[in-house]
């Protein structure tokens, strides 16, 4: 009897750390299809600051702002998580007027399904997306088929040893601007109790637990969208396509055990736009680096 609960035990311990070495290590990250979801249910809140940034060619500055909500649910059989995410971007351009009000949502509900045991794990993940600008968010006779996306996501994981995973699979998103499907590849790795490894792509990081209230992190990943979106008369449609890289310096802290507050640093590169102009004209710009600030909330549950 005393064996078997041993063996029992071993297992119990064996999972919690292949969850725990491949659960991510930020926050807002949970509702992204390729990144493996929060192991808990939580609720979040957050934005990003950019600086200034100058266009190429002579086409002025770019300003810009994200919010983020996000809203995920562990089911009770810990087999399924679902919820709701939104991003809304604000973009201005000076002086040149884009065809777009520069306000543009992404509303989506992302749908995992998990599997493991106590040395591999399966991911299969959905998420319907509405992407446009906010003239066309708010009227619904608007909406094409352009505006509509889907985000989906297959993810092996495999336990190597007792401070290494691996994780591989297909992912379909638009990080890198227009719609993709890629691989996904990612090593976990715990070289000490405090620290967490990930090398893979698309996104890299390495984290550090401070204090059992505090995590230091650092990360890289492309960070891009598309949007369709109409002038202001909704006449006439276009695609808006963001194409960068965000590396990004964050610090978590959990004040309780269900509150935490987070703070991003970072450079926004290699900075890439798709649109289409007030004259009608298509263009594509490209902006100089710039220095993003960030903060969040989340409500764990």
């Amino acid at each position: 009897m005393a064996l078997g609960q041993l063996r029992k035990s071993v297992n119990g311990a064996r999972v919690f750390l292949f969850l725990y070495l491949c659960s991510p290590s930020v926050i807002l990250a949970s509702v992204d299809i390729c990144q493996d979801p929060a192991a808990y249910s939580h609720l979040s809140f957050g934005f990003d600051n950019f600086g200034e940034s100058s266009l190429d060619n002579g086409f002025g500055l770019l300003d810009r702002n994200n919010l983020y909500f996000d809203l995920l649910i562990k089911s009770p059989s810990e087999k399924f998580l679902y919820g709701v995410g939104h991003r809304y971007s604000i973009i201005d351009f000076e002086p040149e007027r884009p065809e777009t009000n520069g306000h543009l949502h992404t509303f989506f509900l992302p749908l995992h399904r998990l599997t493991q045991d106590d040395r591999h794990s399966f991911r299969a993940s959905i998420a319907p997306a509405l992407s446009a600008s906010s003239n066309v968010m708010g009227n619904a006779d608007e909406y094409a088929d352009d505006a509509f996306q889907v985000l989906a996501a297959l993810i092996w994981g495999r336990q190597l040893s007792e401070r290494v995973s691996l994780r591989y699979g297909i992912c379909g998103d638009h990080r890198f601007g227009n719609f993709q499907v890629y691989p996904s590849l990612g090593v976990h790795w715990q070289p000490h109790p405090d620290w967490k490894v990930l090398l893979g792509f698309p996104t890299s990081q390495l984290s550090y637990q401070l204090s059992v209230q505090a995590t230091s992190i650092i990360r890289i990943s492309p960070d891009g969208n598309e949007w369709y979106v109409r002038n202001r008369s909704l006449k006439n449609h276009s695609k808006f396509i963001d194409k960068s890289y965000a590396l990004l310096w964050e610090f978590d802290w959990q004040m309780r055990e269900s509150f935490v507050i987070s703070f991003s640093v970072g450079r926004q590169f290699h900075n890439r736009i798709e649109l289409t102009l007030f004259d009608q004209s298509r263009v594509r710009l490209s902006s100089h680096p710039v220095t993003r600030v960030g903060a969040a909330l989340e409500l764990r549950f």
